[in-house]
């Protein structure tokens, strides 16, 4: 599933990407978003292959919580743009 991710101003709106992915490493919990789909295969944090990629939507956004006690807590959320 291919999906685009813009950003709106006031005027104007700018495509990002068409493909945004969470990632996250099961290692290390390094993370971060990744723009343009392919992904990578190894973490750039402590170089384990345990890099998993999750696909977010146009409208979709997410927040990343780390806890040691708890773990690793991912909510996704849809994007809200004021008008």
């Amino acid at each position: 599933m291919e999906t685009t991710t813009t950003v709106k101003g006031k005027s104007s709106s700018t495509r990002i990407s068409r493909n945004v992915q969470f990632t996250l490493c099961g290692s290390c919990y390094w993370c971060a978003s990744y723009l343009d789909g392919r992904g990578i295969e190894k973490c750039p944090a402590c170089g384990e292959q345990r890099v998993e990629l999750m696909p977010l939507a146009g409208n979709e956004m997410y927040t990343f919580d780390y806890e040691e006690k708890q773990g690793v807590t991912v909510d996704f959320l849809p994007l809200k743009i004021a008008a």
